[in-house]
């Protein structure tokens, strides 16, 4: 440092003189300029600035390095102390080297979780698509069973579960309505109409005007007709006395049930009130008259109808 000083305090007055002489007057000073040159205890000053600032520096690293020595003597000079520091130290260091363990650990748990995550998050969306078909089944599947639930209803009217009955016997099943008897179903109006009208609204139900063929037939129909009229599927508007049922077979003369008046029998073929006469037939309780059959005019239009029809075979359910 001394070697520094004594060169900051010797500088070359030629350069002085070159640094402090603006340029195209330097050969003016060196002919007598009157300006007066920079001292050399000025410059010295303010080279030795640097310098001042990294011994300062220097003095407080080695004040920091007396106060760490001093420390470490201090500890040195109680065991205790050091052997408790050392202790805790080497703990420490326990501790740190288990936490990043367990943080590596926890780390690989991390990723097996998201890649658990991504798989459960696939799945979960495959099971709501699959929860939302089976939601779209069990509604079909409800609409079904109601639907059956209303077929069974019907069936069980006419079809109903028997146990113990002959797996070989069927059921006979009449629309709403209709009344079931040997095998045929019957529907009694509430309305009136005239006979072609009738047979024509039987028509249009899949049947047609009761044709009655036999005494336990026409016992049931009397037993369900009351005191009311009925037109029936008989009449001879083609041919008078020639009695044909609406399939055009020929009436059987040994399966009739005319009715009888006390002033007559039937058919009479009155034209009081027709002058075409009586050409179809209706069924009727008179009183004081024998039930059964009556020919009328056939443009009557007061009388109700029965219809008939075949009805359907079934095979029963069973237990």
């Amino acid at each position: 440092m001394d070697g520094i000083y004594t060169v900051l305090q010797k500088p070359s007055e030629d350069v002085y003189s070159t640094i402090n002489q603006p340029q195209g007057k330097r050969a003016g000073a060196q002919q007598g300029d009157p300006t007066p040159p920079v001292s050399a205890a000025g410059k010295a000053s303010s080279y030795r600035r640097p310098a001042l600032v990294l011994l300062i520096l220097c003095c407080l690293l080695l004040a920091a390095i007396i106060a760490l020595a001093v420390y470490h003597f201090k500890t040195k000079e109680d065991p205790e102390k050091y052997t408790s520091l050392s202790s805790n130290y080497s703990s420490l260091l326990n501790q740190l080297q288990d936490l990043s363990r367990d943080y590596s650990n926890l780390n690989k748990n991390h990723s097996e979780l998201q890649s658990n995550y991504s798989k459960l998050s696939g799945s979960h969306s495959e099971l709501q698509s699959n929860y939302s078909r089976l939601q779209k089944e069990n509604s079909e599947l409800r609409k079904n069973n109601t639907e059956l639930s209303v077929k069974s209803s019907i069936l069980d009217k006419y079809c109903p579960l028997k146990e113990g009955s002959s797996k070989d016997s069927n059921c006979n099943l009449c629309p709403e309505k209709w009344m079931r008897f040997n095998g045929k179903c019957y529907y009694f109006s509430t309305d009136n109409m005239n006979w072609n009208s009738s047979r024509d609204n039987c028509a249009s139900m899949g049947g047609h005007l009761v044709i009655i063929e036999s005494k336990a037939e026409q016992d049931f129909l009397s037993s369900q007709t009351g005191c009311k009229e009925y037109w029936i599927g008989l009449n001879d508007q083609a041919i008078e006395r020639q009695w044909r049922w609406v399939d055009n077979t020929t009436l059987n003369t040994n399966e009739t049930y005319w009715g009888k008046r006390e002033d007559g029998v039937e058919p009479d073929n009155y034209t009081g009130e027709d002058p075409l006469g009586e050409d179809c037939v209706h069924f009727a309780k008179y009183k004081n008259f024998t039930p059964g059959w009556y020919d009328a005019s056939c443009t009557l239009g007061s009388y109700q109808r029965i219809c008939e029809t075949v009805a359907a075979i079934i095979k029963p359910r069973y237990l």
